[in-house]
């Protein structure tokens, strides 16, 4: 199966995107994330507006990762029901710190990890297995700091998004 493939967003133009649903400013970071939804597939896009401190030039900075949005649905309820319980209360079994799935003939993985700030504290990344960086040879990733997930509001955005998936509203 051919999976569908998308154009790098643009970064200066993100927020008027029409396939853009829900902003979120980082609380420690200059990044501004948008998800937008484009038919099947969900983007996670991050932006900054970057100034070198060497060459004093300045430049828009921005990364995606696209997946199919039951992906964000399944993100939501694993972590949930996965990584917030036991393996007695159906969680994942202890040691275990990542699981995968695929959705729509497209493999995603959520790990827990450490240093998802940059440092040291912990959180989650979200893996689109199947995706390769355009630039590389790994897969598309990205990774979010619990401080950003829970304390400064970035899960309850994605819960929104989700139930509205879920609703067949997005």
């Amino acid at each position: 199966m051919k999976m569908k493939q998308f154009e790098e967003i643009d970064p200066t133009n993100v927020a008027n995107d029409l396939r853009t649903v829900a902003k979120f400013k980082e609380v420690d970071s200059d990044y501004t994330r948008y998800l937008l939804i484009d038919g099947s597939h969900l983007i996670l896009a991050a932006t900054r507006y970057h100034l070198n401190p060497k060459t004093k030039v300045q430049r828009w900075i921005s990364g995606q990762i696209e997946f199919p949005k039951q992906g964000l649905v399944w993100f939501c309820d694993t972590l949930k029901n996965k990584f917030f319980k036991s393996e007695a209360e159906g969680g994942l079994p202890k040691g275990t710190f990542g699981t995968t799935t695929e959705i729509d003939g497209e493999r995603l993985k959520i790990f827990r990890c450490a240093n998802a700030d940059g440092q040291g504290g912990p959180g989650y990344s979200l893996t689109t297995l199947d995706r390769i960086e355009e630039r590389g040879s790994f897969p598309k990733e990205d990774i979010f700091s619990d401080k950003m997930l829970f304390e400064d509001g970035l899960m309850g955005i994605f819960q929104r998004v989700a139930n509205e998936i879920q609703a067949g509203k997005l």
